[in-house]
């Protein structure tokens, strides 16, 4: 992200980056829309649907429970009870018979019972068209459903087909075993009750729905809808672990609908044998909240184009001032006329263009100031290429004084002006600003064989300088004021004095401190302040300027008294300089103060 807003112009960014968040702004609205809006219509569905199951849960408990009830009574019939006892066969008959009549009245006085079966031993077929059909026992062990019945006295068989002698009929069966006032098992009965009643039961006033009636163990007993989702039921039922409730689905490849997922709502009473499950495919459920993501999607588009209109105007309006001073900048020269920018702006932009303005006049006025800087520094240039004229001239005059005094025989005048001539000569140094400190240190010492010719015995130097430091670099003529100084100031009216040069490398420093010692009469009080155009002021305050020219504050020097032994102390801090040209601006300036 930060290399995007380095890489490309603001236009850009500011049209492209609005733009792309009212995009995502608009996605993630209608996508909270939709979810919301689904969600609410799952919930509101769901509970709607509860309350219906609820309701045609108490029907569909209250007739279950009186095909038991009739069930239970028509067992308890003596005529069924002692069926089996009888070894007679025309009692038998009789009996057959006498069953037969009792259980079709059953059939005659309940509608939805739509036959009755009796397995039992040596049943004997009915003779008459009737709804009562008695089968031996044998062949109930062949059915699906026998295993079911084995488990328990009474159970209920889901949705079957049977033929009778009017026909194919589909039914869903209540078993009840048929037990002899003694306990013996007499035989087994089965309700066939008409599964189309069942199933406007379990439909309850809703046309279109898919509902599957379960029974305590979780069998299937009838359906409606898809029949599909009743094949594939076992895969849903570890979810309905409270006794009602609502759960999404997948049902993608399971249902005739081929619907991905479905909505599962199920309804258990506490004191209830049935469960009712209702599968709602999820796509009508929120076909509403899809229909007012569309209509928020054609707002939205029209929002965005909206959006990125005013959103380019805006940009534009926001970049013009930036583009003016990016013109501006572009064709900027030293001989450029003023500055073009408008005036009437008082916003940041304002602020902005008066500021570019007094920077370029600023510009201006540096230029001026350059130009005039380099044609004093050209004439200062020529003065010092005729000043160094003079310098030539006494060196070469004095060499001739040095001859002439020797062929008079005034030897010590010869040494001095000797003595001179190399001064002069370090001091050209062909016109360059350093020179090694043993060239420095010659000089000093041609100065200080001068004074000792005059001073004679009652002047000493001691030089301590180690040879390894003699090839470093040093401004020319650093030593010699000082020296002049301590002898001119610090020995006036005395018949001797004693100077000590001394030079090391400071540790864990780039560096070399030179210290200047005398014996003298030290400093007077306000000495720094007296500029009174003495050649030992002028002097120093020369090698100061130049070192700050050339170093920095970093380096510098230092005058004191030596206390308590009276004289003074001068320290003179210089950086390694290993040749003539090193850059003065790569010296090290992160140094510890000189004191």
């Amino acid at each position: 992200m930060k290399h995007i807003f380095k890489k490309y112009p603001i236009y850009y960014l500011l049209y492209g980056g609005f733009s792309g968040f009212m995009v995502i702004l608009l996605v993630v609205v209608i996508g909270l829309a939709y979810s919301l809006s689904a969600q609410e219509m799952v919930k509101n569905t769901s509970y709607y649907q509860q309350n219906v199951l609820n309701e045609l849960n108490s029907k569909i408990g209250i007739q279950m429970r009186s095909f038991e009830q009739t069930s239970l009574a028509a067992s308890r019939n003596p005529l069924l009870s002692d069926y089996s006892q009888s070894k007679d066969n025309y009692s038998d008959h009789t009996r057959s018979a006498e069953i037969e009549e009792f259980l079709a009245n059953i059939t005659y006085a309940t509608p939805m019972i739509s036959s009755i079966q009796f397995y039992t031993k040596n049943a004997i077929p009915s003779q008459s068209q009737t709804p009562v059909v008695f089968i031996e026992e044998e062949k109930a062990r062949k059915e699906i459903w026998y295993d079911w019945v084995q488990k328990a006295d009474f159970t209920w068989i889901g949705e079957r087909m049977i033929t009778l002698f009017n026909g194919e009929f589909a039914v869903i069966s209540f078993a009840r075993k048929v037990y002899s006032p003694s306990g013996e098992y007499s035989g087994l009965l089965l309700l066939n009750i008409k599964a189309a009643a069942i199933q406007a039961l379990v439909q309850g006033e809703t046309a279109d729905a898919n509902r599957i009636l379960l029974d305590s163990g979780g069998r299937a007993i009838t359906s409606i809808g898809d029949p599909e989702l009743r094949d594939n039921l076992g895969d849903f039922l570890p979810s309905m672990n409270d006794e009602s409730g609502y759960l999404r689905v997948k049902t993608e490849g399971y249902t005739l609908a081929n619907a991905n997922s479905h909505l599962m709502v199920w309804s258990k009473h506490f004191n209830s044998d049935w469960t009712i499950v209702e599968f709602t495919p999820w796509k009508q459920i929120t076909s509403s909240s899809v229909h007012n993501a569309f209509i928020l999607s054609l707002v939205g588009i029209l929002t965005i184009f909206l959006a990125l209109f005013f959103t380019l105007l805006f940009s534009n309006q926001f970049i013009k001032p930036i583009r003016l001073l990016l013109h501006e900048m572009g064709r900027y020269t030293t001989n450029a006329n003023k500055v073009k920018l408008p005036e009437d702006y008082t916003n940041e932009y304002g602020v902005l263009f008066s500021g570019y303005r007094k920077l370029m006049d600023r510009i201006q006025e540096l230029y001026q100031s350059l130009e005039n800087q380099y044609k004093r520094q050209k004439k200062a240039e020529i003065k010092a290429l005729q000043a160094m004229i003079n310098p030539h001239f006494l060196y070469n005059t004095l060499d001739q004084l040095n001859w002439m005094a020797l062929g008079a025989g005034h030897d010590k005048m010869s040494e001095i002006l000797e003595l001179m001539g190399k001064m002069f000569r370090i001091g050209l140094s062909n016109g360059e600003s350093l020179i090694t400190i043993r060239e420095e240190l010659m000089h000093a010492s041609c100065y200080m064989q001068i004074q000792q010719l005059r001073w004679e015995e009652g002047l000493t130097v001691q030089v301590e300088v180690p040879e390894h430091l003699e090839a470093f670099y040093i401004p020319k003529m650093t030593l010699q004021p000082f020296i002049e100084n301590a002898i001119m100031h610090g020995f006036d009216g005395r018949a001797a004095g004693s100077i000590r040069i001394h030079a090391a490398r400071e540790p864990y420093a780039e560096a070399i401190m030179i210290t200047i010692a005398d014996d003298g009469v030290g400093l007077k009080a306000n000495w720094n302040s007296d500029k009174n155009g003495k050649t030992g002021g002028y002097g120093i305050r020369n090698v100061k300027e130049r070192f700050e020219a050339f170093f920095g504050a970093a380096y510098g020097i230092e005058i004191r008294n030596k206390e308590p032994v009276g004289g003074v102390v001068v320290f003179i801090r210089i950086p390694l300089l290993s040749n003539q040209h090193d850059n003065i601006g790569t010296f090290s300036h992160n140094l510890p103060p000189l004191f």
